[in-house]
């Protein structure tokens, strides 16, 4: 479990977040949601101790998340960050073998050779796998990206994954196979931290939704208990309605094409 208690963080002057409180669940996607400058990517940074809040308390398993080793945490959790830089003209089987670095000292095991080929296929990259990294379409380095941090991982029972906008750079199909593969991971009992801008995405395969706004805490629990008219007004500054189907546990959500002033 990782317990978010009363967390703020500030950048000089300037808050970015504020007073933010949840838990999140081995075996569940929660999803983090807000329009640009909500502080998302901030909070995801917090969670992965790449800096640390200047309020509050965040708890990893029933421990300070301040008193884990980076190298202990790298073997626990993994991150899809939004930007990749290669600089190196990699093969996809060798940037994938990455996620494994934790793991090994000097070579991989056949166990590690193993894990990252179980990720790439899980990715549907194995076609790709001695193609050059920067030969490929940004979408396709996506998935590689993602492979890599599913190596990390996949041998790791409730281990955490990290997504901060995993599906930028994707197509339609790509995107919904990118999600069900976080939901398959936490049906696995992984735990799965998610940042979306597609509200309908959350609402689809989220256990939990966490809104944010300007740093803020909006809302936080279930699509069904969060997901509102005047939830996604207040949030995002757009009108919208809700369709219920019987066919779906989770609201639709379609614009109306107004803007709607939330000063």
């Amino acid at each position: 479990m990782i317990t978010v208690k009363q967390v703020g963080y500030q950048a000089g002057s300037k808050t970015i977040l504020n007073d933010i409180s949840f838990t999140a669940n081995q075996g569940e996607v929660l999803a983090v949601i807000g329009a640009n400058g909500a502080g998302k990517s901030t909070l995801l940074k917090l969670l992965c101790r790449e800096i640390h809040p200047t309020e509050g308390r965040i708890m990893f398993n029933k421990r300070d998340l301040v008193n884990y080793m980076l190298k202990e945490l790298a073997g626990m959790r993994s991150v899809l960050t939004q930007q990749h830089t290669v600089s190196l003209s990699f093969m996809v089987k060798e940037l994938v073998m990455m996620g494994r670095y934790p793991h090994f000292d000097n070579q991989p095991s056949a166990h590690d050779v193993s894990i990252v080929e179980q990720a790439m296929q899980i990715t549907g990259i194995t076609h790709l796998m001695v193609r050059g990294y920067d030969t490929l379409s940004g979408g396709e380095q996506q998935r590689v990206q993602l492979a890599r941090v599913l190596a990390q991982i996949l041998d790791v029972p409730g281990a955490w994954l990290f997504l901060d906008e995993p599906t930028n750079g994707l197509d339609m199909l790509h995107q919904q196979q990118l999600l069900q593969q976080a939901r398959q991971m936490a049906d696995k009992g992984f735990g799965v931290i998610c940042i979306l801008h597609d509200i309908n995405q959350a609402a689809a395969y989220a256990d939990k939704i966490l809104v944010l706004k300007n740093g803020t805490q909006l809302a936080y629990g279930t699509p069904a208990e969060v997901v509102s008219p005047e939830l996604i007004r207040e949030a995002f500054g757009v009108q919208v309605k809700l369709l219920q189907d019987e066919h779906y546990k989770y609201p639709v959500i379609i614009t109306t094409g107004a803007i709607a002033n939330t000063n």
